[in-house]
């Protein structure tokens, strides 16, 4: 029988119920091919969600089996077990799953079931994610994506998406739920559905959440597992819309499809298929819903959509009644409802298991302080806190604080997400040298890019993540105001759907509301494409553009500016934009970045000047610079191979590659220049022996990947940044072989003639799409 219901479990809320007539037990022992129905049976319920029935199914299952012959059968007892285990877990009742998953483990090992193995670990991996282990579950689910066979990781990619969305990596649980393969027919399993509902409430689209939530109630009774947890999920989102403003279209429609017709169990978790040979089990068809996958492009990141419409801004007064409209408007509420979309999709039944970030909550909500600091203890590497603080600070005008918090916004993931010096496998060199003979040979590497990225992030939490700071560093701010000196910061955030201006100047700092992040998103996008194709000429998304910095360019004045931006605006090419162009300006990740790296910069005495075979006039440019650094090392032709290039880095101040470049979407650390005796990698840069004070790409796309997620920078930029590079001039966009190399002779001539690099940027090669990244 099954073990007593916990207080507070699943379980306990069904007792008294009556059971389905059919899972009520025989007297008899019955043949093997009945108890294999029996079990059989006990899977399609739990599809059904009624995981309680599943679990009195498989229990009196495995009563039965015990001595019986059918249990010769190497997969019957380990298949029973995996299920059981799993049904467990979804029944809040974990010390009783952890030994059915033991036990199926060991006997799947024993009696060589390679398979079964895998299915077992998956639902270990379940396990650890609803105990609360969310870290060990990720790497669990990674290392086993390319070790299922293709058919069996829908219900994968579901709980690694649920596994990412606790840890709060929701642009990344939206990617894993959208790599799940589609069924024919357009339907998906409740949990994907439901999965898929948090990650709408989560970027803003409440609207289409509650669609997936109904259709789930309409497909599963009131018996359901998944009914209930539908129906607590549609009264989180009512509250989500009575929080929110409108904040733009619902991304692209279609569902990546998780149902199993075979008689496995459903989704969360993987399950062990028992029926005997030749049977074949097809369970009721649920009520089917219209496809509506989210795809990567949940473009706007984890927002916080509980909005107000106004922020105090400091130095400025407000309108009280504006702060207060805005105040009620709840971004601490808000952060407690995301708190609650992120836990499992069972979790939400037990009680808080880590409560640092709901403590964390409490305290700024009746603390004086706005500022993160020591209070905040871990919760300060939690997205949605650092959300929450952010809008609160902006909300009572404490502009300062307010920057604080961004700087956080863009850090809290790096130890989560593997960054350019993450461990690297033997398996992770072997596809890196694939990557590298598909470039060579031509053909395409996106498959390989993909495969890259994905052992990458199995690489990084199999070996265990970085451990994240107990509390936040010191503040940024007095530091930042003492050195900026003639200099603006501009930090451009999302808060409350609204991309927000946190200017510092040496005078102070000072916010201001841009309009909708996600219009501002798109005029930003709209830009990056339209500008490379007009040759300068004006285009109606740079004067959209020019009108959204307007804000800015009243408080900065003629100043020279640093920029920090929330990833999810992209990587435009800021020196081309209409309100920008001609102005000096560096890219930053943080203020802090920038705050620890205002030392007067060195004087670049040698020079590396490197030239692919494309295109055209990548050897004259070489060559003409080679006449402004007549004691410039050279390497063309047939010398130029990338370990001639790693050499040279460490005995370079000064390091300009002119070739081709190109960067893969899905991983930009595969970002390659081309050279003669093959590509250079982004990768490669971190076995450098050491850094050069200045390198300069000039190629196309070299500075894509440096504001794309959270975390640390990734692509050539990050790459060179992360290992000691100061400054990089790349552009992010493509650039044109003739216009360059003039661009670029002029931009040598200052740098000989001692003109700071971001001033030569700004001077010779912004209008080009350049840009300078760093100190």
């Amino acid at each position: 029988m099954p073990s007593t219901p916990q207080p507070g479990s699943p379980a306990s809320r069904t007792r008294g119920r009556s059971l389905h007539r059919s899972a009520r037990p025989a007297h008899e022992p019955g043949s093997g091919h009945a108890l294999l129905r029996r079990v059989a049976h006990g899977v399609q319920l739990a599809q059904h969600g009624r995981f309680e029935d599943t679990v009195f199914l498989l229990t009196d299952a495995r009563a039965r089996l015990r001595g019986h012959p059918i249990t010769a059968s190497a997969p019957v007892v380990p298949g029973v077990l995996a299920n059981l285990g799993l049904a467990q877990t979804l029944c809040g009742r974990y010390g009783p799953a952890d030994d059915d998953l033991r036990e199926a483990r060991a006997l799947a090992q024993e009696r060589r079931l390679p398979l079964m193995d895998l299915v077992v670990r998956q639902n270990q991996g379940c396990l650890a994610l609803h105990r609360g282990d969310s870290v060990s579950a990720i790497g669990t689910f990674l290392d086993l994506r390319h070790r299922l066979p293709a058919n069996r990781r829908d219900a994968l990619h579901v709980d690694l998406a649920e596994a990412l969305l606790a840890e709060g990596l929701v642009e990344e649980a939206a990617t894993a739920l959208h790599e799940g393969a589609w069924s024919d027919d357009g339907a998906a399993a409740p949990a994907a559905l439901l999965v898929e509902a948090k990650l709408r409430l989560l970027d803003g689209s409440p609207t289409r959440a509650v669609e997936l939530i109904r259709c789930v109630r309409r497909s599963n009774g009131t018996g359901s597992l998944w009914h209930r947890l539908a129906v607590r999920l549609e009264h989180m989102a009512h509250r989500a819309c009575r929080n929110s403003r409108p904040t733009g279209p619902a991304v692209t429609p279609g569902t990546p499809g998780t149902v199993d017709a075979t008689g496995t169990l459903a989704t969360p978790g993987a399950v062990a298929h028992t029926s005997a040979p030749g049977s074949r089990v097809t369970p009721d068809t649920p009520e089917r819903c219209s496809p509506s996958p989210i795809g990567p492009s949940l473009a706007a990141g984890a927002g916080v959509t509980g909005a107000p419409e106004a922020f105090a801004v400091a130095g400025d007064g407000g309108a009280p009644e504006a702060i207060d409209a805005a105040r009620s408007a709840g971004p601490l509420e808000w952060a407690e409802v995301a708190l609650a979309l992120r836990a499992p999709l069972v979790a939400p039944e037990a009680p808080v298991r880590d409560g640092t970030a709901h403590r964390a909550l409490r305290a700024l909500a009746r603390g004086s302080d706005t500022a993160p600091g020591a209070w905040a203890g871990p919760a300060a590497a939690d997205p949605h806190v650092v959300r929450a603080g952010l809008e609160r600070a902006l909300l009572h005008g404490d502009a300062a604080a307010a920057l604080e918090w961004a700087d956080l916004g863009r850090t809290w993931a790096a130890p989560l997400v593997p960054g350019p010096h993450a461990p690297r496998s033997a398996a992770l060199l072997a596809l890196t040298e694939r990557y590298r003979a598909a470039l060579a040979r031509g053909t395409d590497p996106r498959v390989g890019a993909r495969r890259w990225e994905s052992e990458r992030w199995r690489a990084l939490y199999t070996s265990g993540p970085a451990a994240r700071p107990d509390r936040p560093a010191a503040p940024v701010v007095p530091a930042l105001v003492e050195r900026l000196a003639d200099r603006a910061f501009v930090h451009l955030v999302r808060a409350s759907g609204d991309l927000v201006a946190i200017v510092t100047t040496s005078t102070g700092v000072r916010a201001r509301p841009l309009g909708p992040f996600r219009r501002a998103a798109r005029a930003l996008a709209r830009f990056a494409h339209e500008a490379p194709r007009s040759h300068g000429a004006p285009t109606s998304a740079g004067d959209t553009v020019h009108a959204l910095l307007a804000p800015v360019l009243s408080l900065v004045g003629d100043r020279a500016l640093v920029v920090a931006a929330d990833p999810a605006l992209g990587d435009p090419p800021w020196g081309m934009l209409p309100a920008l162009c001609g102005r000096t300006l560096s890219l930053v990740p943080t203020a802090r970045f920038w705050a620890e790296r205002t030392a007067p910069a060195p004087t670049p005495r040698r020079v590396l000047l490197v030239a692919g075979t494309e295109p055209a006039g990548a050897r004259t440019e070489v060559a003409e610079l080679a006449g402004l650094h007549p004691s410039a090392h050279v390497l063309t032709g047939a010398r130029t191979s990338p370990e001639d290039v790693l050499a040279g880095f460490g005995r370079a101040d000064l390091v300009h590659l002119a070739a081709h470049g190109r960067v893969p979407d899905d991983a930009p650390l595969l970002a390659s220049v081309e050279l003669p005796q093959g590509p250079l990698l982004a990768c490669d840069l971190r076995d450098a022996p050491a850094a050069p004070a200045v390198v300069t790409l000039s190629t196309c796309w070299s500075g894509r990947g440096f504001a794309t997620a959270p975390g640390l920078p990734s692509g050539f930029v990050g790459a060179l940044l992360a290992r000691g590079t100061r400054t990089v001039v790349a552009s992010p966009v493509p650039v044109e072989d003739a216009a360059t190399g003039a661009a670029m002779r002029a931009f040598h001539r200052a740098l000989v003639a001692g003109t700071p690099v971001p001033e030569a940027v700004a001077l010779h090669l912004g209008r080009s799409g350049f840009c300078c990244f760093g100190a």
